[in-house]
């Protein structure tokens, strides 16, 4: 009886981790080159979906609309960026932490760094 209570209450803990709505302000940690680079996102779920907006800690450069994906743990979203008049890609792909934080990678264009995340 005690095994199929550890089940259950394991299987209730996992559904809770996957069902997590990433709707919100989401602070972005990462560095490129050594300089730490530092985005905020404000993420809307509905259903699997993601939109809203990204904007790196940068004076001059705007918000960027995003769209994305959530998949069980995972999530991947994305926008386009123009930083010092040259356009550019930006790219995540996330795991969502048991307690309720990101882990993943950012793509600059194509190039990858880690990064991690908590919501504001």
């Amino acid at each position: 009886m005690k095994n199929v209570l550890l089940v259950c209450v394991g299987s209730v803990a996992a559904a809770a981790a996957l069902a997590a709505d990433l709707s919100g302000t989401w602070k972005i940690d990462s560095s490129v080159g050594g300089a730490p680079v530092v985005v905020q996102c404000t993420l809307a779920q509905a259903g699997n979906a993601l939109s809203g907006s990204c904007r790196p800690q940068v004076d001059g450069i705007p918000p960027s609309d995003l769209i994305g994906v959530v998949d069980g743990a995972r999530a991947k979203w994305g926008y386009d960026v123009v930083f010092n008049g040259n356009p550019g890609r930006v790219d995540y792909e996330a795991e969502i932490g048991a307690d309720g934080t990101l882990t993943g990678t950012m793509f600059l264009s194509g190039n990858p760094t880690p990064f991690t995340a908590a919501k504001l």
